[in-house]
């Protein structure tokens, strides 16, 4: 864990940077640490390895206190990737990747096989790349043997500094999705600075929004697009963002939450009063009456009513079994789907408990794009 407490970074004693900053970054989590441009995020990050020392404070990493430790002894067990890479010129691959465990006296065997692991990692093929200079590598291929070093000695800690943002935009999406395929294998503790919302929204467990060296809002990035803590962060990241975001809606979001019910043994009387009440023409057929947790059955629209408006007929005998459901977790771009491959205009929400949680319906999915056209509308007029 690295752990931030009370930090402080000055400047010849005047300017602060850094002020009263606490901050606990868990084990195997990438976080996000973005911001407006003198905002701390990577002074932040350069403490870790005290590129920049703390001038207040204490920053902890597993426990023990960094400035007691021996500082290059902490670096060369601090993984760090840079915008522009970094690698020496005159070095071929092998050397650049094989430098740190060099310096803590790996013999050569052991060195060279960890290149060739790495590049394979980061999907260069070494019997290719491993003698070639740098040089000799796209902008995107560096950026991967910048990554690859950053892994040669195994270590717990990454810090990357805005690493693709000097990459064209489909190379720059790509070595995102290879550092998530990373991630999930190796579960590293990775401390990233970025500019740009839509990487971070992609990338991080947790975002740290940082202003005037403080973290506003530290968050995953669900809640930070769902609840921002005030106007600054709402503002930064955008009030139209989670609708350019829909994987990070999910149903519980968009689902009514008391939709209209009946249980199987209503009659079709009943149901014709429930639907002119809620002004319906679709419910839910539940196992049982009143607020208690309830099992969805099936439906009833006017259509399986109608021929059947005696009190011979109960819901348990009218009731359509084809409903579609879908958790509490499952985002919008699947609950469209499932209703353009179901060819269904409402879909039921059922929790882990197998009880119903809510209804999605057309008009529901709707109104909620109605609302939020009209916060952009107004927040467009307020810049006017």
């Amino acid at each position: 864990m690295i752990e931030f407490k009370s930090v402080n970074k000055s400047y010849d004693g005047k300017v602060n940077i850094i002020e009263g900053l606490d901050l606990k970054i868990q084990d195997g989590e990438l976080v996000i640490l973005i911001g407006e441009s003198g905002s701390g995020k990577t002074t932040t990050m350069k403490m870790i390895n005290r590129i920049h020392e703390p001038t207040g404070g204490s920053i902890l990493v597993n426990g023990k206190d960094i400035m007691k430790q021996n500082v290059i002894e902490l670096r060369r067990n601090i993984g760090y990737v840079i915008q522009k890479v970094g690698l020496f010129p005159h070095m071929t691959i092998a050397e650049n990747i094989e430098l740190v465990p060099y310096l803590k006296n790996w013999d050569k065997e052991k060195r060279r096989k960890r290149s060739f692991e790495l590049l394979e990692l980061v999907n260069l093929d070494p019997n290719i790349y491993l003698d070639r200079y740098p040089n000799e590598l796209s902008g995107g291929q560096q950026q991967r043997v910048g990554v690859a070093r950053a892994l040669a000695v195994n270590p717990d800690i990454i810090l990357m500094d805005e690493p693709f943002s000097a990459l064209d935009p489909i190379t720059r999406e790509q070595l995102q999705e290879e550092l998530l395929k990373l991630q999930d294998e190796l579960h590293k503790t990775i401390v990233f600075v970025t500019h740009d919302m839509d990487e971070a929204l992609k990338l991080g467990d947790k975002i740290a929004v940082m202003k005037d060296g403080k973290v506003i809002q530290f968050d995953t990035p669900e809640n930070i697009l769902k609840n921002p803590i005030d106007e600054f962060v709402e503002n930064f990241v955008g009030k139209d963002r989670i609708w350019r975001s829909p994987e990070m809606l999910y149903a519980e979001d968009i689902m009514i939450k008391r939709p209209a019910t009946i249980s199987l043994e209503r009659t079709p009387a009943k149901a014709y009063e429930i639907m002119k009440e809620k002004n319906t023409d679709y419910l839910l057929v539940v196992d049982k009456p009143g607020d208690r947790p309830k099992k969805v059955l099936g439906f009833i629209r006017p259509r399986e009513l109608r021929g059947h408006d005696t009190s011979d007929y109960k819901m348990k005998d009218l009731l359509n079994k084809k409903i579609v459901t879908v958790n509490e977790k499952t985002n919008m771009v699947e609950v469209l789907n499932l209703m353009k491959e179901n060819k269904v205009k409402n879909i039921s929400v059922i929790g882990e408990d197998g009880y119903l949680k809510g209804l999605i319906t057309q008009p529901s999915i709707l109104n909620l794009f109605a609302d939020a056209i009209s916060d952009i509308q107004e927040m467009e007029g307020d810049d006017n």
